[in-house]
């Protein structure tokens, strides 16, 4: 079997050994000279010129110009067309309808991360406290008028309430702190 593949290997390389390779050059070079020359720079840049700066007749229909034309009156018209913000009634007396009060939060915790959670947040501990001194953790954010209640998670695991503030019952046996931000507007009961 091996004999049989040796010997049609050296009659396969015999055969093709005997037939000249086929010249293709003639062919090639005729076909190339049959093709036109590719333009030089100067040639590109010419007819570039050219086709910017020589006069030609250009046909266009007038409700075609008057687009471009209106796009650019509507540019120049925006910066003198002011609309007047809707002003609440309570605005124009200098009262804002719903001012944020800053509020600093602060709690002593020995953790690595402490966060701020409350009704306000709708109970998610969405505010990372930064600690400021070792053990002591701050924060300070907008809130609105009204009473929140709220809590720190301290390592995402337990909830404390600030010893030195308000405490109230959270419903669940722990505690939580209070906070009423109340405007001296507000009436009182």
């Amino acid at each position: 079997m091996n004999d049989q593949l040796d010997r049609a290997i050296h009659e396969t390389r015999a055969f093709l050994g005997s037939r000249p390779a086929p010249d293709v050059r003639a062919a090639v070079m005729s076909r190339i000279a049959d093709l036109e020359p590719l333009p030089s720079r100067a040639g590109v840049l010419q007819r570039l010129g050219d086709l910017l700066w020589l006069p030609r007749e250009i046909s266009i229909r007038p409700v075609f110009a008057l687009a471009p034309i209106g796009a650019v009156v509507i540019l120049l018209l925006v910066p003198y067309i002011r609309q007047s913000p809707a002003v609440a009634p309570e605005q124009v007396a200098g009262v804002a309808a719903d001012p944020h009060v800053f509020v600093r939060f602060h709690v002593e915790a020995d953790a690595m991360r402490v966060q701020l959670a409350g009704s306000f947040t709708n109970w998610e501990p969405r505010y990372d406290l930064r600690q400021s001194v070792p053990g002591v953790w701050t924060i300070t954010i907008p809130l609105t008028q009204g009473v929140h209640d709220y809590a720190f998670v301290v390592d995402g695991q337990q909830w404390v309430a600030d010893p030195h503030e308000p405490q109230i019952g959270d419903g669940f046996g722990g505690t939580n702190n209070r906070l009423a931000l109340l405007s001296p507007d507000t009436p009182q009961l």
